[in-house]
């Protein structure tokens, strides 16, 4: 069978390979399915199950430095992230958002999805280490076929998508100064008509026959030979104790940028600082999207804004897309202020007497005033039965096509509610406001890092450790931000929404800023060895046969959810490495194999 977990394997199993990935997430099952038909030997070793389990989450608990976070940005977090996922806590993960399984953390993601600017991959004088050692354009090709595989809709990120839906656009001059128009895409699942892209499942449907996983697996180190300079292989176990041998000729890390980072500082056979690890470099720049709310909508306010910043539906060529209009900071604003990218996006808050909200509390016993949720449930039941409807498609009790034809109507005629649908667990909320959200690129600073605790884990392995703060530079840039909107909705004629009391008071420290779980850099791309981790083709300096993928190695963070451009990145490296193993593989595949799962 392709997927076994190791508990089932004999004990002390040595398995040989073409190419061996680490992790079983978004660009590890992407990276897999692309080599797949091609003659290779793959071999996936996915730590965890087919999905998500407590055992296997504990695995993910990370230490953070001391002062990182202020209680209020701890509390905002753990209440930010904890309904994305069963297992994760904020406790236990301090920072970032990881799950373990088949699917990775877009088992908790929101699908949300953009490409990166041109301004991000170029040297800026103002931003220390930027500049990619690749040209912007060489990533085209890869955009589109990592969009295909997110079953995306136009690749139209900026203002030409009005035009291209056919609609006025909604702004009244407001990007005229600092702002452009910005759009995010959500991955739509190709097998559950109201649910995002879910990598696991996907691939669990339909899985490439040559491609073999082995769950339940956790690496706990890297093998080398020639004094750490190539790659030959990595070990694992179960929780239970059963180990793994994988021999490799190429070995790719696809375990997310905390992970990625801590395999290679484990692996210290060879190198007491750990694997590829002669400058230094590895875990650090650590980088995420520090984000903090700017303003909030006075409640008159509410209609026009979710008209001008909501979420848009879109119908084309059989395929129905879901858009999210907000504003992002114009290259020449960047370059003219010396400005890092940063964007706005609307957050919907959730009414009090949302009866979602009080059908759970009911359900679950957690109730203080029975009767009033029990009035709540009875006055909405048009929106009951909306969010039951969704249920009976989700679960399979519509037929798929109707289903489809459904959800597929819905998001034409309420995209803003069926949108909402999906970030909310496919429950139909009341809301009862607007939150303006500024989030920001930030540098890659070295001194951000991910580094290795005393403490262990159930495996025996020492724990990641984390120092991240989001930095003088990413603070100040949501400042701008915040007081640009202000500006910028004045000049068109527009009331502005309330400021927060930190942007009113220009104290950038007093925000309450948080990461949103896209982690990426501690395996940096550079051209110099001395500066990056892995090379232009994501191969790890000075270990032949070693690569790294994932957010781990983007250079800079851009304003983007980053994922787009990770898959990108791994159909780029799925290419070199067909090519470096003299295999040939046609570039339909991929597309050809999730056809087959619709």
């Amino acid at each position: 069978m392709p997927i076994q977990h190791l508990n089932d394997l004999p004990e002390d199993l040595v398995l040989a390979a073409d190419i061996v990935i680490v992790g079983g997430g978004a660009c590890g099952l992407t990276l897999a399915r692309s080599l797949s038909g091609c003659g290779l030997k793959v071999v996936i070793v996915e730590s965890g199950g087919q999905g998500e389990d407590a055992d296997h989450a504990a695995l993910d608990t990370v230490e953070m430095a001391e002062g990182c976070w202020q209680p209020a940005e701890f509390d905002l977090r753990d209440r930010y992230h904890r309904t994305l996922t069963t297992f994760w806590d904020g406790a236990a993960q301090p920072y970032g958002v990881r799950c373990r399984g088949m699917g990775g953390s877009t088992q908790a993601w929101a699908g949300k999805s953009a490409p990166f600017d041109a301004i991000d991959f170029a040297p800026r004088d103002w931003v220390p280490l930027s500049g990619w050692p690749l040209k912007a354009e060489s990533l085209s090709p890869y955009i589109a076929r990592a969009s295909d595989l997110l079953n995306l809709g136009p690749p139209l990120y900026d203002a030409a998508l009005w035009t291209y839906m056919g609609r006025r656009p909604p702004e009244s001059g407001l990007t005229s100064g600092a702002f452009r128009s910005t759009f995010w895409q959500f991955a739509r699942s190709r097998r559950t008509p109201t649910d995002i892209m879910r990598f696991g499942a996907d691939f669990l449907a339909a899985p490439p026959p040559d491609v073999h996983v082995v769950a339940g697996a956790t690496v706990t180190g890297l093998l080398s030979g020639g004094n750490g300079r190539v790659f030959t292989g990595l070990q694992a176990q179960s929780l239970t104790g059963r180990r793994l041998a994988v021999t490799a000729v190429t070995g790719v890390l696809a375990a997310s940028a905390i992970e990625n980072a801590r395999l290679l500082l484990l692996s210290t056979d060879a190198n007491p600082a750990g694997l590829g690890n002669d400058h230094d470099r590895v875990g650090r720049c650590l980088m995420d999207h520090p984000t903090a709310t700017i303003a909030r909508a006075y409640p008159d306010q509410v209609a026009d804004m979710a008209a001008r910043f909501g979420l848009f539906g879109f119908r084309k060529n059989r395929r129905t897309s879901v858009h999210m209009h907000g504003l992002a900071l114009s290259e020449p604003y960047q370059r003219e202020h010396r400005a890092l990218n940063g964007a706005i996006f609307v957050t919907e808050e959730r009414a009090s007497d949302d009866p979602f909200s009080a059908l759970r509390r009911l359900l679950r016993n957690r109730s203080e005033s029975t009767l009033e949720d029990l009035a709540t449930v009875a006055k909405s039941p048009v929106r009951l039965a909306r969010g039951l409807a969704a249920r009976m498609i989700e679960r399979g009790h519509v037929p798929a096509p109707l289903g489809r034809l459904t959800v597929d109507l819905a998001l034409r005629l309420f995209p803003n509610t069926v949108a909402q649908d999906y970030q909310v667990g496919k429950l139909p909320v009341k809301l009862s406001g607007l939150r303006f959200e500024a989030t920001t690129e930030q540098p890659p600073l070295p001194d951000n890092r991910v580094t290795l605790s005393d403490n262990c884990d159930a495996l025996g392995l020492r724990r990641a450790r984390v120092s991240w703060t989001p930095g003088h530079a990413a603070r100040a840039n949501l400042l701008r931000i915040g007081v640009q909107l202000g500006t910028s909705l004045d000049a068109a004629g527009l009331k502005q929404p309330m400021p927060e009391g930190w942007v009113t008071e220009a104290n950038p420290d007093a925000a309450v800023t948080i990461d949103l779980g896209h982690s990426m850099g501690t395996t940096r791309m550079a051209g110099n060895p001395a500066e990056g981790v892995v090379d232009s083709q994501c191969a790890v300096h000075g270990v032949a046969g070693l690569y790294a993928t994932g957010g781990s190695v983007l250079p800079t963070s851009g304003h983007a959810n980053p994922t787009l451009m990770m898959l990108a990145l791994t159909l780029r490296l799925g290419d070199t490495l067909r090519q470096r193993h003299g295999r040939h593989l046609t570039e339909h595949k991929i597309h050809d194999d999730l056809q087959n799962t619709d």
